[in-house]
C-alpha cells in the first residue's frame, strides 16, 4: 500500500475516480492523524462520489482518531457539512461518546444542543450524567429542550426532580418534559402526569395522553376510558391509541358503546394516519356494521391499513356486498379500490349473490353499472368484470355502453367474458364486437363466433 505521502497527493489530486478507488482500498488500514485529517477535508469535496467515499471509510475505519477530528467540525458554520458529520458520528455510534463529552465545554449553545441531540439518538447512557450537569445549569432554551429530549430517550431517572421543576418554570417544555416522562416509564413520572392532565391546555394534554399509553397502568386505562367520555375533537385520536396500547399490554377489555363507536369512526375518518391504524385495529376487535361499512372509506389508502381490515371485510362480505351500494353512490375517492375489494369479496364468495334479495342485488348492480362511464378506464374495466360476476343478465343489459368504450383494453375484455355466456344477447355482442375498429378486439371476437358456429352454440 502507498505510504502516507503517495496517499495524500491522490487526496489532494483533482481525479474524483482515483480518490475513491484509494478510498476503498485503504479502508481498513490504520493511517497517522495527518492523513485522518487530509480525508476528513474531502466531506466538502464537490463531487458526490467522493464525498459518500469519504463517509463510508469514516464510519467504518474504527479508528479513535476520525471522533476527535470530526467532533470539532460540528462548530462548521456550513450547515449541509455539520449535518453530514453528525450523521457519521451517529454511525459510529458509542465510540464518538468521549469526544463529544470532552466536546460539550467548549462548544457555543448551538454546538451543544447538536452535540447533546446526538448522544440522545445514539442512546450511550454512559452521556447520562453529562447532560444532566449542562440541564441544571443550562439557561439558553434550545439547549434545555434538547436536554429534556435526550434523558427521557436515555430513559434516565436521575433526570425526574428537574423535570419536574422545568415543566412548572417554563410552558414552552411542558409537551417534551411530558414526552420524557413517558420514555423513562417511572411510577412518580405517571402520577405526575395524570395530576397534572385536567388542567393543561390541549397540546400540553396531546403529550401527556400520548405518554400514558406507554407508562401507564390498569388505573390509568380506566382513566382514560373516562375521559374519552368528555373528549371531543382532535385529543380523541392519541386518547384511542392509549387505550388500546394498554389494552394490548395487559389484556384488558374495551368497552363498546356508543362513545367509543364514534370515536373510532371519527378517528378512521378524521385522524393522522398513525391514529386511523389504531382505529382499524379496533374495528376489527368489533363486529359492528356502522363501524365496519364506515372504515370502508379509508380502504386503499394503505396497505398495511388494509391487510388489517380485509379480514374483517371477507368476514362480512355479506354485509359489505349490501351496503356498497350506499358508499359508491356518494362517489367517494377510493372508488378503484373499493370495486376491487367487493371484486375479491364476489371471487371468494361465489355462492354469496343466492344470499341476496333482488332489491339487494338490484341496488348493487345499478350503483356498479353508474361506474362504466366513469372518466377513469381503469375504474370502468374493474365494473365491467364485477358487474358480470354478480349478474350475467345484468352485465348483457348494459352491453351496449361497454361496448362503446373508449378504451381499447375494456373492449378486448368483452370477447372473454362473453365467450363463457351462452345465450343469443352474447352473440349478438360478439357480433357487433367483430366490427369493433381495433383488430385486436375484432378478430378475437370472430374467433369466439367462429368457434360458435362450429359447435352449435347461440
Amino acid at each position: 500500500m502507498e505510504n502516507s505521502s503517495k496517499i495524500i497527493e491522490i487526496l489532494n489530486s483533482s481525479d474524483a475516480s482515483a480518490k475513491i478507488e484509494l478510498l476503498q482500498e485503504i479502508q481498513n488500514e490504520q493511517l497517522d492523524e495527518k492523513t485522518y485529517l487530509q480525508i476528513s477535508r474531502l466531506l466538502s469535496d464537490e463531487d458526490k462520489g467522493v464525498v459518500d467515499a469519504v463517509s463510508i471509510f469514516l464510519y467504518n475505519n474504527g479508528n479513535q482518531t476520525i471522533p476527535n477530528i470530526l467532533v470539532p467540525m460540528v462548530s462548521s458554520s456550513n450547515i449541509a457539512l455539520r449535518n453530514l458529520v453528525g450523521e457519521i458520528l451517529l454511525r459510529i455510534g458509542s465510540g464518538t461518546i468521549d469526544t463529544m463529552l470532552q466536546y460539550l465545554s467548549k462548544g457555543d449553545n448551538d454546538d451543544i444542543k447538536f452535540i447533546i441531540d446526538l448522544l440522545g439518538l445514539i442512546g450511550d447512557t454512559k452521556a447520562n450524567h453529562a447532560i444532566l450537569d449542562v440541564f441544571h445549569k443550562s439557561d439558553n432554551d434550545n439547549v434545555t429542550l434538547a436536554c429534556i429530549e435526550a434523558l427521557g430517550s436515555l430513559g434516565c431517572n436521575e433526570a425526574l426532580n428537574h423535570l419536574f421543576v422545568v415543566y412548572e418554570q417554563n410552558e414552552l417544555f411542558r409537551p417534551t418534559v411530558i414526552e420524557a416522562l413517558g420514555k423513562i416509564g417511572s411510577k412518580d413520572g405517571l402520577e405526575f402526569i395524570i395530576n397534572k392532565y385536567k388542567g393543561e391546555d390541549e397540546l400540553t394534554k396531546f403529550s401527556i395522553v400520548e405518554s400514558l399509553g406507554l407508562i401507564g397502568d390498569e388505573e390509568t386505562f380506566f382513566f382514560l376510558l373516562s375521559e374519552l367520555s368528555v373528549t371531543s375533537g382532535a385529543l380523541i385520536w392519541p386518547m384511542l391509541s392509549s387505550i388500546y396500547t394498554l389494552k394490548e399490554k395487559f389484556g384488558f377489555d374495551i368497552p363498546f358503546d356508543e362513545r367509543m363507536k364514534n370515536s373510532i369512526l371519527e378517528t378512521l375518518v378524521d385522524a393522522e394516519f398513525k391514529y386511523k391504524k389504531v382505529a382499524a385495529y379496533l374495528v376489527m376487535i368489533f363486529n359492528d356494521p356502522e363501524t365496519i361499512i364506515a372504515s370502508l372509506q379509508v380502504y386503499g389508502s394503505d396497505y398495511e391499513l388494509d391487510e388489517t381490515l380485509k379480514p374483517k371485510f371477507f368476514e362480512h362480505a355479506k354485509l359489505i356486498l349490501t351496503k356498497a351500494h350506499e358508499v359508491i353512490n356518494n362517489e367517494p375517492h377510493n372508488l378503484l379500490a373499493l370495486l376491487n375489494l367487493l371484486k375479491e369479496l364476489v371471487e371468494y364468495n361465489p355462492n354469496i349473490r343466492e344470499e341476496f334479495s333482488p332489491l339487494e342485488l338490484r341496488n348493487l348492480t345499478d350503483s356498479i353499472s353508474t361506474c362504466l362511464q366513469h372518466p377513469d378506464e381503469e375504474i370502468r374495466q374493474v365494473s365491467i368484470d364485477l358487474v358480470f360476476l354478480i349478474d350475467i343478465k345484468m352485465g348483457l343489459l348494459f352491453i351496449d355502453v361497454m361496448i362503446e368504450d373508449d378504451n381499447m383494453w375494456n373492449r378486448l375484455r368483452l370477447p372473454d367474458i362473453l365467450e363463457t355466456i351462452d345465450l343469443p344477447e352474447s352473440t349478438e355482442a360478439l357480433k357487433r364486437l367483430s366490427d369493433d375498429p381495433e383488430e385486436m378486439v375484432s378478430q378475437r371476437a370472430k374467433e369466439i363466433l367462429s368457434n360458435r358456429l362450429a359447435s352449435g352454440g347461440n
